[in-house]
């Protein structure tokens, strides 16, 4: 049977933490499957609740695991855990989500299902659109009309689809809260100059890389609660301003063509529309200066987008 290492990257967010290692403890490890938990932190958890929840993993079967980092941003977290996982898959889990009890086993049978994936990924409770809003999302280029696919600007705005999914389905992006790959199709992750602090779209751009290795599935068995804890301690303007530019880059990475760039500047123009009536002001003008890297960005070159050569090479275990 696989090994299994869950990684949970987190700053100062105890109780959030806390109440996710519960849900994890009460589910425990899945039968036969060697399990370990990698708590990454960017914070400074104390000596004390560190060592409650090794006595509690400990007890659930699974085996604790600490690492506190130097510098801080998601996706070094993620470049880490990597590095120091040893279980044949990994599991991404935000640090303020929920668990149902039988996650942990659904999600190996899935990899027992699914020998060749290179990555399974599950469902946020409560994700979802009116009618309305998804007529808006198609027209602002936030997704498409696949729930598997990213749209035309490269958002992820089709998993709010995902609900009405009642069987396992290909994908072509997870969501970062819940996500898990093979070690081997995500082996040989390097830093990225424009994934910095939050790092908006690391989990697209893990997708893509763990996609060069076999294809992705989303089991909409794998449904947690995510609780959306504040996300970005960053200035509204800089988060509102990198969301489009990371997309930018994104795009850049894929070669894609004038048509990525023009629907990606829609969908920035329709975000500030949006936002106006509530006179998000920071908002506003961080899309406003978005709006300029995106004329700019076919010029210019941004660096840092390409991906390591050799991560295409590997295949999935």
């Amino acid at each position: 049977m696989l090994s299994l290492s869950i990684a949970l990257c987190t700053r100062n967010r105890i109780d959030d933490l806390t109440r996710c290692i519960n849900s994890i403890a009460i589910g425990g490890a899945p039968e036969g499957c060697e399990t370990e938990l990698w708590v990454i932190d960017d914070g400074e958890l104390p000596k004390h609740v560190l060592e409650r929840y090794e006595r509690q993993l400990g007890r659930a079967g699974i085996a604790y695991r600490y690492h506190r980092k130097e510098q801080p941003g998601l996706w070094l977290s993620r470049v880490k855990t990597v590095e120091l996982a040893r279980g044949d898959v990994i599991l991404f889990l935000d640090d303020d989500v929920e668990l149902p009890s039988n996650y942990l086993h659904e999600l190996m049978h899935t990899y027992e299902t699914y020998p060749q994936a290179a990555g399974i990924g599950g469902i946020a409770q409560g994700m979802s659109n009116s009618f309305m809003g998804t007529i808006r999302c198609l027209l602002s280029f936030q997704q498409s009309l696949s729930k598997g696919r990213l749209s035309l600007s490269g958002q992820s705005g089709s998993m709010y689809n995902w609900h009405k999914a009642k069987k396992t389905f290909r994908t072509e992006f997870f969501h970062g809260c819940n996500m898990s790959f093979r070690r081997e199709a995500i082996q040989g992750l390097e830093p990225v100059p424009w994934l910095q602090s939050y790092s908006v779209g690391e989990d697209l751009l893990l997708s893509r890389i763990a996609m060069k290795n076999g294809p992705l599935y989303i089991n909409p068995a794998l449904t947690l609660l995510h609780h959306e804890s504040p996300s970005s301690r960053d200035n509204m303007e800089q988060v509102t301003y990198m969301r489009v530019m990371n997309h930018i880059h994104l795009l850049r990475d894929e070669r894609s063509g004038p048509i990525g760039y023009a629907a990606l500047y829609w969908t920035t123009l329709y975000q500030i529309l949006r936002e106006r009536p509530r006179k998000n002001h920071a908002a506003i003008q961080g899309y406003r200066r978005a709006l300029k890297a995106i004329f700019s960005s076919q010029k210019e070159p941004l660096g840092g987008g390409q991906l390591p050569e050799r991560n295409s090479k590997k295949t999935a275990g």
